[in-house]
C-alpha cells in the first residue's frame, strides 16, 4: 500500500503555489487536488460499564431510566438512527462493558451478553474489567455474545479457558465495496488490574498492531481501525509508532474529547512514522456519549478530511425499545436489594467514580472509616482504599444494601497488615504517580492525611504524611516506624501496581467483605455523621 509521506509534501507545495492566486490553505488532514476515496462513518463507545438506563442528575446510575440521560438504550437508538440512513458505517466498542452498576453486580456477564444481542456493534475489544470474574467466566461470555471479540495482543497459554477460544485478532468488513480492517487490542494490564489467570499473557501492543496491519495489508485492506482499551496516552503513542493505521478508537482512561473542558480536541490528530495522519478518538464513560467520526480517504487510502464529535445523549433522546425491555426485565432482579435500607445521611459531599480518583470523596471517607472502625481492635491505625475500587456515589437520604453494592461491586475482603512507614509513603506516591496526580490508584484514607504537589515529578509528589488518631490529633508518619494498616485483599496482593503493599506482615484478623463492613458501619452510625475531611490536601 502506497502511504509515502511524499504525497503530503507535494500537496503542500501545490497548495503554496495555488495560494498565491486563490487563497488556498492546506489544513492538517486535507490534501489539495487529490481524488477522494471511501467515506467512512465510525460510531464508537467505550467504558459503558453496564450503564443500561443512564444516570440521574446526581451522576448515579439509574435503574429504571426515569429522569436520566445517557445509557445504552439511548446509545442503541442513536446508532440505529445513523445506520438507517447510511450504508458506510462501522460501529465498535472499546471495552469495559462489565462492572459499574447494580445491574451488573447482581446479574454478571449474562446481562451484558443479552444487551450485546440488541446493540449494533460490529466488534468489541476487552477491557480490564472483562477479566474481573476470571478467564473462565470471560470465556463463557465470549462464547455467548454475538459481538465479535477482537484482541490481537491476547496470547493465552494452554490451561487458560480462553486458549483456543473465540477471540480473534481482527476482522474485515466490506463498506461500499472497500475492505475495512478492524483490529482489537485488549487491556494488557488485566493480570495486574483484574483476575486474569496465570496462563494469560499479552504481546506488546505495538508489536501486535504492526503484525495485524501487515497481515491486513497483504489481504488488500487499505483502511484500518484499531479498537483499544489501553488509555489515551498509549493510543497517542501507538499512533506515532505504527504505520498503516488510520483511526484508533480507545478506552480505559475515561477521556472525553471535544469542547473544553476536555482531554483534547475531537479527534486528536497524530502522525505515523511515514507522516500519514492518524485520528485518535474516545468517548468518556458510562454511555454518556456516542462518538461519531466521519473520515474521507484519498485514493491511496489515507485520511484526507474528517469531522465529528462525541455526541451527548441527552434526556430528550429516544430509548431503544429492545434495551428498554431488558431494563425492565433486569430491574425486577434488584427489588430486594433496593428495598433493604441500611442507613441514611442528610448532607451532601463530592462523591462518585470520577471524584474518588481526584480528591477526598464521601464514599472513600465512609469506606475507610468503616474499615478502620472494624480493624482498630486488631491494632490498625490506618485504612487505605484505592479510588478505582469505588464505583458509584452514596445517595443523600436513605441508603440501601443495593446502593452499597453499587459502590463496592468487586467482592474484596478486608485484611490487616503491618508495614513500615516508608512502605506506606511509597504507596501514597504510587497513588499520585499518574498524570495530574490522579486516577484509579489514588488512595482514599482514614487515620491519615497527606499533602500532594502534582506539579512535582512522579515519585516526589507527597510533601507530608501524618497519622491522625481517633481524637483528631496528628503526628508525622515515620519512615522507620511500624504501623498496622487495614486494606483490601486486592491492594494487599499488589493489585494496580502496589508491589510495595505485597510486603505487608500478616496481622491475625477475620477477613470480611468490604461490602459487609461498610454496611454494618452504616447501620451502626445511622444517621451518618459528617466525616472528617481534608485527608488529601493538594498544593495549588
Amino acid at each position: 500500500m502506497n502511504r509515502a509521506p511524499v504525497k503530503i509534501v507535494l500537496a503542500f507545495a501545490a497548495c503554496m503555489f495555488l495560494s498565491v492566486f486563490s487563497g488556498c490553505a492546506l489544513k492538517d488532514g486535507q490534501n489539495v487536488g487529490e481524488k477522494q476515496g471511501l467515506e467512512l462513518v465510525i460510531l464508537h463507545t467505550n467504558d459503558t460499564h453496564a450503564c443500561l438506563a443512564g444516570t440521574d442528575r446526581h451522576g448515579n446510575a439509574s435503574l429504571d431510566g426515569k429522569d436520566s440521560s445517557g445509557g445504552l438504550g439511548r446509545t442503541a437508538a442513536a446508532m440505529k438512527a445513523v445506520l438507517a440512513k447510511r450504508d458506510n458505517v462501522v460501529a465498535v466498542d472499546a471495552g469495559d462493558q462489565f462492572q459499574g452498576t447494580l445491574f451488573y453486580s447482581v446479574n454478571k456477564w449474562p446481562l451484558i451478553a443479552d444487551v450485546d444481542a440488541v446493540m449494533p456493534w460490529d466488534a468489541m475489544t476487552l477491557g480490564n474489567h472483562e477479566f474481573d470474574e476470571g478467564c473462565g467466566e470471560l470465556a463463557r461470555f465470549v462464547k455467548k455474545t454475538p459481538v465479535p471479540v477482537l484482541a490481537a495482543n491476547l496470547t493465552p497459554e494452554e490451561g487458560c479457558p480462553l486458549y483456543e477460544g473465540k477471540t480473534r485478532p481482527y476482522l474485515v468488513k466490506s463498506v461500499r465495496g472497500e475492505k475495512v480492517g478492524i483490529v482489537g487490542l485488549a487491556n494488557d494490564q488485566a493480570t495486574m488490574l483484574s483476575a486474569a489467570c496465570p496462563h494469560m499473557f499479552f504481546v506488546p501492543a505495538e508489536d501486535a498492531l504492526a503484525r495485524a496491519v501487515k497481515e491486513l495489508e497483504a489481504q488488500g485492506v487499505r483502511h484500518i481501525v484499531a479498537v483499544t482499551h489501553l488509555g489515551l496516552p498509549e493510543d497517542r503513542r501507538l499512533a506515532r509508532s505504527v504505520n498503516g493505521v488510520d483511526v484508533i478508537v480507545g478506552g480505559h482512561t475515561h477521556s472525553y474529547l471535544g469542547p473544553s473542558p476536555s482531554d483534547g480536541p475531537y479527534p486528536v490528530v497524530e502522525h505515523s512514522p511515514d507522516g500519514s495522519p492518524v485520528l485518535v478518538v474516545t468517548a468518556g464513560r458510562g454511555a454518556k456519549y456516542l462518538g461519531e467520526l466521519t473520515v474521507n480517504f484519498d485514493e491511496n487510502g489515507v485520511p484526507s478530511t474528517w469531522s465529528g464529535s462525541a455526541v451527548e445523549l441527552t434526556a430528550d433522546m429516544p430509548v431503544d425499545p429492545a434495551v428498554q425491555k431488558l431494563i425492565a426485565h433486569y430491574a425486577a432482579t434488584l427489588k430486594e436489594l433496593r428495598s433493604n435500607i441500611v442507613g441514611s445521611l442528610a448532607f451532601s459531599l463530592p462523591d462518585g467514580m470520577d471524584v474518588c480518583r481526584k480528591e477526598d470523596c464521601l464514599g472513600g471517607m465512609v469506606t475507610t472509616d468503616a474499615m478502620l472502625a472494624y480493624a482498630r481492635p486488631f491494632g490498625a491505625e490506618i485504612a487505605l482504599c484505592n479510588g478505582g475500587a469505588l464505583r458509584a456515589a452514596l445517595p443523600e437520604g436513605k441508603i440501601t444494601r443495593g446502593d452499597v453494592l453499587s459502590v463496592h461491586p468487586f467482592g474484596n475482603a478486608v485484611l490487616v497488615r503491618s508495614y513500615e512507614g516508608k512502605e506506606i509513603l511509597a504507596a501514597l506516591e504510587h497513588g499520585v504517580s499518574a498524570e495530574g496526580a490522579a486516577g484509579p490508584r489514588l488512595l482514599q484514607v482514614s487515620g491519615l492525611r497527606y499533602e500532594v504537589d502534582g506539579n512535582r515529578p512522579a515519585g516526589a509528589r507527597v510533601l507530608r504524611a501524618e497519622i491522625v488518631d481517633d481524637k483528631g490529633r496528628a503526628r508525622p508518619l515515620e519512615p522507620e516506624a511500624s504501623y498496622k494498616v487495614t486494606l483490601s485483599d486486592y491492594l494487599a496482593e499488589g493489585g494496580d501496581g502496589y508491589a510495595m503493599l505485597k510486603q505487608g506482615r500478616l496481622v491475625p484478623a477475620p477477613d470480611p467483605l468490604v461490602l459487609d463492613v461498610v454496611t454494618d458501619y452504616l447501620r451502626a452510625h445511622d444517621p451518618l455523621a459528617f466525616p472528617l475531611t481534608g485527608r488529601i490536601v493538594r498544593v495549588k
